[in-house]
């Protein structure tokens, strides 16, 4: 028999929504016909969302590059329209770095099923794929007693 749910109580976790551990742009804010198409657009959310201007976040990029990185550069990697324009994987991860924003990696990697985790996170994946590994060994463990079990 089911328990009728009592309307006087009120459900405390009915508006929860967790935070996500892993940052991602909306499928619809990235959509596009490429990967590179999906990759500029994600590469100008970032600029957008930063709340910097293109001059000054080329002014950092620089900094933390080592190398020139202009603002008409910035404009290319975030255009569509110049697709054979990519950002570079040095300058994507400087990106990252200036707008504390690594959205645009995540859209980068999704096709090949990756992600891009906080590194507050490493020690716990680690304990998870341990787990995964002990209770496979288990198994396996399991498996051949029984096989020796079966052939005595």
């Amino acid at each position: 028999m089911t328990r009728k749910r009592d309307p006087f109580t009120v459900d405390l976790f009915s508006d929860l929504k967790p935070a996500p551990v892993v940052d991602r742009f909306d499928g619809e804010d990235v959509k596009a016909w490429s990967l590179a198409g999906r990759l500029a657009k994600a590469v100008a959310r970032t600029m957008e969302a930063s709340g910097k201007s293109r001059d000054e976040i080329a002014a950092e990029m620089t900094e933390v590059t080592k190398t020139d990185v202009s603002k008409a550069m910035l404009d290319a990697y975030a255009s569509q329209a110049r697709e054979k324009h990519s950002i570079s994987a040095l300058r994507l991860a400087a990106l990252a770095i200036v707008t504390g924003d690594a959205r645009a990696f995540n859209t980068l990697l999704e096709e090949a099923g990756l992600i891009v985790v906080p590194q507050k996170y490493e020690a716990l994946l680690r304990r998870e794929r341990a787990r995964e590994l002990r209770d496979q060994l288990e198994r396996e463990e399991k498996a051949a007693d029984a096989e020796w079990r079966a052939n005595r």
